[in-house]
């Protein structure tokens, strides 16, 4: 009786010290590297950085002249150029100013500048181009519902460009616009 006592404590402790005792791997241990931050690589906005600022656009529509203010601005993180434009109501169909907001930026493995925009009465697109051949940048772009756009911009100078607006809705219908946008300096 005595020794199975003893066997059965001795297990017991055995258990204890084995359960408290910190558990060894033998597996090798690999260190890995610390990762290696990627430098980010912000848009040369070089080419667009004289629409900086704010314009004051006027176009034809429906038989008046819509006017809209757009202000150029940089995003805080400089990969962005941010444009907030706004028009006033104009006529009977739009009895509510209309804000619309655009982000620009550089896409390098597309190698394509990319615009994306958005405003308070639902509509937006997004569209790309090239860049400037010269003083003419031909931005186009293709919406969800079937529409397809362009729009022809030509830099007069520093100060004024001329765009050339061709929309044409999924039925085929297609309208032309021009406007023209003065930097106010």
């Amino acid at each position: 009786m005595k020794t199975s006592v003893s066997v059965t404590l001795g297990c017991a402790l055995f258990a204890f010290v084995l359960s408290t005792a910190p558990v060894v791997s033998t597996a090798q241990t690999t260190l890995y590297a610390a990762p290696t931050a990627v430098p980010l690589q912000y848009p040369d906005f070089a080419s667009m950085n004289f629409l900086l600022g704010t314009w004051t656009c006027t176009q034809p529509w429906r038989g008046k002249t819509r006017t809209e203010t757009d202000v150029y601005t940089m995003s805080s993180d400089r990969m962005w150029m941010v444009d907030t434009a706004t028009s006033p109501p104009f006529d009977q169909y739009r009895t509510v100013p209309r804000n619309g907001t655009m982000l620009m930026t550089y896409d390098p493995t597309i190698e394509q500048w990319v615009a994306i925009y958005y405003d308070n009465l639902g509509s937006y697109a997004t569209e790309s181009t090239s860049g400037w051949q010269g003083n003419i940048a031909s931005w186009s772009g293709r919406g969800l519902d079937g529409r397809t756009f362009s729009d022809v911009i030509t830099k007069v100078s520093d100060t004024q460009t001329s765009d050339a607006d061709t929309l044409t809705d999924s039925q085929g219908k297609t309208t032309n616009v021009t406007i023209t946008c003065k930097k106010n300096v």
